[in-house]
């Protein structure tokens, strides 16, 4: 399993069920990891929801720091109804749109874990990852967000693991948690639940959609699971993981 650090000072996830006004999601769906992993190889728009589908990779996301969310608007160009002369005139139309942005509570940068296992590609993405030579450049969900990648470790990740109470260290399926089985141990952290996407099909259709519980302040989940976690070992430390 490869693990890696996506960072940067802004980030915008788009709800796929807001319109007028941009909402966004804490921290990147499984479709936006792939669609990275897929910028950086190289691959080409929309021939890569099949090699990294949920049967070919596997993904898991963890907040590694405080996250707060801010409304900016920003003014985006009417492209609709245009021609060259109104271009070069600078006679664009804007339109203001409300967008809201990620930011992280005190430090400079959002930091995301991010870790990723798929056996066909896991040579070459890892030399990509080691030598910093992306064929495109990484962002935080928009291109303007322009984000940065720090390559963690190659991890060994376990079997699946049985027992049912675990501290997670990354975000959880809701599913995958049993009725009642979130432990809160600290009055002061916010527990919170989006719902999104998490795999397309070829024709860039939905096929899953799953609801995810995490901690806005990045901490582990004490919970207990219905189904297998892993344990993820990278420079002499143990996680627990659930893929996405």
């Amino acid at each position: 399993m490869l693990i890696f650090d996506l960072k940067g000072p802004f980030a915008h996830f788009r709800k796929y069920f807001t319109n007028s006004s941009s909402l966004s999601y804490s921290f990147p769906p499984r479709t936006v990891i792939t669609g990275l992993v897929a910028g950086l190889l190289g691959y080409e728009r929309d021939t890569y929801y099949k090699n990294l589908s949920d049967s070919e990779c596997k993904v898991a996301v963890s907040i590694k720091t405080p996250i707060r969310k801010i409304m900016q608007t920003m003014n985006y160009t009417n492209t609709k109804n245009y021609t060259i002369e109104s271009i070069l005139a600078g006679k664009m139309e804007h339109t203001p749109i409300p967008v809201e942005i990620v930011r992280p509570l005190n430090n400079y940068d959002i930091v995301y874990r991010i870790y990723f296992q798929h056996e066909k590609i896991h040579q070459i993405f890892k030399e990509r990852l080691e030598q910093q030579r992306f064929f495109y450049p990484p962002y935080l969900g928009i291109t303007e967000f322009l984000a940065e990648i720090e390559f963690i470790d190659e991890g060994e990740i376990s079997d699946p693991q049985k027992h049912t109470d675990v501290r997670l260290n990354c975000v959880c399926r809701k599913n995958a948690i049993k009725d009642r089985g979130i432990k809160f141990e600290d009055d002061n952290s916010q527990y919170l639940i989006e719902k999104m996407p998490t795999d397309f099909s070829e024709s860039r259709d939905i096929t899953r959609l799953e609801q995810y519980i995490f901690e806005k302040s990045g901490k582990d989940l004490n919970v207990s699971l219905n189904e297998p976690f892993y344990k993820v070992t990278y420079k002499k430390n143990t996680e627990n993981i659930i893929f996405m």
